[in-house]
């Protein structure tokens, strides 16, 4: 049975990988935020992107990638923007 979270980002992946070549020569050593099969934006800072990300789609998954970027980083926002406090 797979597990719930194995698709996440599964449309976000596969429009990134279909237009990877693409986004390589229109955004060099950008941060793209990806929601769904759509760019959202690109920055010149990961926290950028992440900061935007959880403005326009609060918990709801979405993906940020270095242009050209091979391997994905996963970052989970709340830590990457220190929200989370310990008690």
């Amino acid at each position: 049975m797979p597990r719930q979270h194995d698709n996440l980002l599964s449309e976000e992946l596969r429009f990134y990988q279909e237009n990877k070549e693409d986004f390589l020569h229109k955004y060099t050593n950008r941060y793209l935020l990806i929601k769904g099969s759509t760019l959202v934006g690109t920055f010149a800072a990961k926290k950028q992107a992440i900061g935007q990300g959880v403005r326009q789609f609060g918990n709801e998954p979405f993906l940020i990638r270095l242009s050209g970027e091979d391997t994905p980083t996963f970052t989970v926002p709340v830590l990457a923007l220190g929200l989370l406090c310990q008690s």
